[in-house]
């Protein structure tokens, strides 16, 4: 238990500097944006919740399709938008964390190795 806490640790921390990074390029600019982002994921949270009381399984099941859904949305808009981003300087939140030298646990959710 204590070793899939860590590689989920990692992953968020990974998703948490993405999303630093978006914001960063411009993503937070618009008031409405932020509005909707915030309470969208309240709203995430709760409907999780309802769903973890009638099955905790139904609610793991519902997480995974939305985060597959989430890779999938992110790989579009890097491929839509990939001439763009080779123009615009990174960001300096991208810089530290992809440059730096802290990649927390990056190769236990990154690197599968089969054993």
């Amino acid at each position: 238990a204590a070793a899939v806490k860590r590689v989920h640790f990692a992953e968020e921390w990974n998703e948490f500097h993405h999303l630093l990074t978006f914001e960063a390029l411009g993503g937070d600019r618009s008031w409405a944006t932020r509005f909707l982002a915030q309470h969208a994921a309240i709203v995430y949270y709760w409907v999780l919740v309802l769903m973890w009381l009638l099955s905790p399984t139904l609610a793991y099941n519902f997480s995974e399709l939305i985060e597959a859904h989430a890779v999938d949305t992110y790989a579009e808009f890097a491929d839509a938008n990939e001439e763009l981003m080779k123009e615009l300087p990174p960001p300096g939140i991208a810089i530290q964390y992809w440059m730096g030298g802290d990649m927390y646990l990056y190769d236990e959710f990154q690197v599968f190795v089969q054993v």
